[in-house]
């Protein structure tokens, strides 16, 4: 291959099938549904029928398949659209494959005012459940001030977190370097059900909200987004799974590509997008 790429093998590559791509490369994949997970990119999932990729690790994605290639796999632009334009496939074995990150939970700064303020006083969320989540160790302040709800595994060790900015002006989520499949989680009793939600702030607006002796026996958990592979363990357990992630098109197709009963009715009836968004409206009227 010669350093030069033409305009239509560039336009070739931007729209060739990435699953394709890494399932003929030899890479450590796992299908999950619709998305195909490439294991060791800190996150690199592809959603097979639409192509849309998202690396969550590094918090990019979008639909150009040259992109994933150069920003996640670190391939150089010409290789990258020679390989995908023209069927060539990098082996992974040709690449500089990054190792798997280490997991690391960010600083923690000395105090909680800021998440307080914004969880409590933004977001509605009672400081009895804040306070709560601070002592049993799944929620703290970082540094820069962000709140950071900490993923911890059967034993109680930090294995990913989940991270929401508090500036109201300039929104931010994340999550902390080398987060993979966990998710962020509260048991109330020994769960025989499980709520699922696309953000911690969402699951703890519903927990506000809900009957305390409906969603006994239940695990909330937060997928950090629309990731189903994060809940697979959850769901191969045969435990039923609530889908309560947003009441828009984007929630309510995850809910139905994944077969999953969704809890949207309240949403619906009172004009919502999420419970969050719940929760303020219902604190308004008091």
């Amino acid at each position: 291959m010669n350093g030069f790429v033409t305009q239509e093998q560039i336009e070739r590559a931007r729209n060739a099938n990435l699953a394709e791509f890494f399932l003929s490369g030899g890479y450590d994949c796992e299908r999950v549904r619709n998305e195909l997970h490439i294991k060791g990119f800190g996150g690199l999932y592809v959603n097979a029928v639409t192509n849309q990729w998202h690396c969550f690790g590094e918090n990019k994605g979008g639909t150009n398949s040259i992109n994933c290639l150069t920003e996640i796999l670190g391939i150089n632009f010409q290789a990258a659209v020679y390989a995908l334009a023209e069927n060539c496939n990098i082996c992974c074995d040709e690449i500089h494959k990054a190792e798997k990150e280490k997991f690391v939970l960010p600083e923690r700064a000395d105090n909680m005012r800021k998440v307080f303020a914004y969880l409590c006083q933004t977001r509605k969320i009672c400081s009895e459940l804040v306070s709560r989540l601070a002592h049993d160790r799944l929620l703290y302040q970082d540094v820069r001030g962000n709140a950071v709800f900490v993923h911890r595994d059967e034993c109680g060790n930090a294995v990913g977190a989940e991270i929401q900015g508090t500036c109201s002006e300039k929104r931010y989520k994340g999550v902390a370097k080398g987060t993979a499949d966990s998710v962020f989680s509260v048991s109330l009793g020994k769960p025989r059900r499980c709520y699922a939600f696309e953000s911690a702030i969402d699951l703890l607006s519903f927990w506000q909200l809900a009957d305390p002796i409906k969603i006994q026996s239940s695990l909330l958990v937060s997928m950090g987004g629309l990731k189903f592979h994060s809940i697979k363990k959850i769901a191969d357990s045969g435990m039923t799974i609530f889908s309560c992630t947003d009441n828009d098109s984007a929630g309510i197709r995850f809910s139905k590509t994944n077969d999953l009963p969704h809890c949207r009715r309240i949403l619906e009836e009172n004009n919502v997008k999420d419970f969050n968004e719940l929760l303020q409206k219902r604190e308004a009227l008091l």
